[in-house]
């Protein structure tokens, strides 16, 4: 036990004199006093027999007490073989790498390590957190942020009307501070204390015609959805129900019009995988035509006011408002409508979602997924394509059924090939 030969008042009031000092307060701490008045708490200690000083801190920034304090744990410290120096630099050099881990940068190295995000989603992110994120926390530690940082910004985001943006921030935050404790830069995620913060609002998926819609649907697309290059668009969103994304920036490169294949490279699916889309001899066409309109260039939907940029992600909406279907159906619906009328008519359910290329639940066979099946799936195509021109005829219900229901010669047709793959 260390003699406290030392009081806070002697310390305070010890004066400057013409040669620098020593107090001694016990357990091998001093005051070294300057000749300017300067103080500075020390330590002295041996290892290995060599003697060595550690400086402990500046008087007053360092109170008797906490002076104290940190000599025993330098004497811990020594106790063990460690140098209280050593040990002291080894903390302040983690700390300054603590600094320098700033929020913003961490995210950064987040995002990089997300190679496999689409275009789409990977903009998405660095959009928003470049937005609303990073001005507010961008530049402090990852490891300083608390919950207090986070609510007043997820707030404010969901006060602006941004519900769904702001549950996807909290997400997307507390994905990037579990990537920063794998990296060993932070302990713990502060933004899972805030999941209740924001209630998600209900979704409203893209519906899909009904069926009795489609016919007048059909017919309208030819007189009010405006340029011939975006009628083509919405016929081969009804052809093929892909994505909107997916039709959108097609290159003609992906496309063997004469095996009546289209090709939809991994980098453009939402699962990251490539995705083969038999065509139908109703799409073929329209894509001859549509050739003959784009053909000469590499897309093939190129933008009218943006020369070397494809038709924006609105175009397709905007036309569909012009026939009157604003805020009831858009592009995207053409899936739903797909998968509700097979559906309805009895088409096997694996061959529709695979079609739609919806994700599989064993990703071991996901990198043949793509090119599973196409026999089946090309008929399917094929009989998808009879069906809209049957609705558009004014087909009744009873006959589109009798044509391709669970009883038709289609269906036998399509089992046949289902048996033998």
């Amino acid at each position: 036990m260390a003699v406290n030969l030392l009081s806070a008042r002697k310390a305070e009031t010890a004066p400057p004199q013409e040669q620098p000092y020593w107090l001694k307060d016990g357990g091998n701490l001093f005051l070294y006093v300057t000749t300017n008045g300067r103080k500075v708490w020390r330590f002295r200690y041996r290892i290995g027999g060599t003697p060595q000083i550690f400086t402990i801190g500046k008087y007053p920034e360092f109170t008797l007490e906490k002076a104290r304090a940190e000599r025993d744990r330098a004497r811990d410290l020594v106790a063990k073989g460690i140098h209280p120096l050593i040990d002291k630099k080894s903390k302040v050099a983690s700390q300054i790498e603590l600094n320098e881990n700033t929020f913003e940068l961490i995210a950064g190295q987040w995002m990089a390590f997300n190679s496999e995000w689409s275009v789409y989603y990977a903009k998405q992110v660095k959009d928003y957190l470049t937005k609303d994120v990073f001005p507010k926390i961008g530049k402090l530690p990852v490891s300083a942020i608390k919950a207090s940082h986070l609510r007043p910004l997820i707030q404010a985001v969901s006060d602006r009307g941004a519900k769904s943006v702001a549950v996807l921030i909290r997400q997307w935050v507390g994905q990037i501070f579990a990537y920063a404790a794998v990296q060993g830069v932070c302990d713990y995620d502060p933004s899972s204390l805030l999941k209740g913060l924001v209630k998600r609002p209900q979704v409203r998926h893209n519906p899909p015609l009904k069926w009795v819609e489609i016919p007048d649907f059909l017919k309208k697309l030819d007189e009010s959805a405006g340029y011939r290059t975006t009628v083509i668009a919405l016929r081969l969103m009804a052809l093929t129900f892909v994505r909107t994304a997916e039709l959108r920036k097609s290159q003609w490169a992906e496309f063997d019009l004469d095996n009546a294949t289209w090709l939809v490279p991994a980098e453009r699916m939402k699962m990251r995988r490539p995705h083969i889309v038999p065509l139908s001899k109703q799409a073929v066409a329209a894509l001859r035509e549509l050739h003959a309109l784009t053909g000469g260039g590499k897309v093939l939907f190129p933008s009218y006011r943006k020369p070397g940029q494809v038709m924006s992600a609105t175009t397709l909406n905007q036309s569909l408002k012009r026939m009157g279907y604003g805020g009831r159906f858009s592009s995207h619906g053409f899936r739903s409508t797909a998968t509700t009328l097979l559906g309805l008519l009895g088409y096997p359910e694996n061959r529709v979602d695979l079609q739609l290329a919806h994700s599989k639940k064993d990703p071991s066979r996901a990198p043949y997924d793509h090119a599973k099946y196409v026999s089946s799936r090309t008929i399917l195509m094929q009989d998808w394509a009879d069906i809209l021109d049957a609705l558009e005829r004014g087909d009744t219900v009873a006959q589109i059924t009798s044509a391709f229901g669970p009883m038709s010669k289609r269906r036998a047709a399509i089992l046949k090939v289902i048996e033998r793959e």
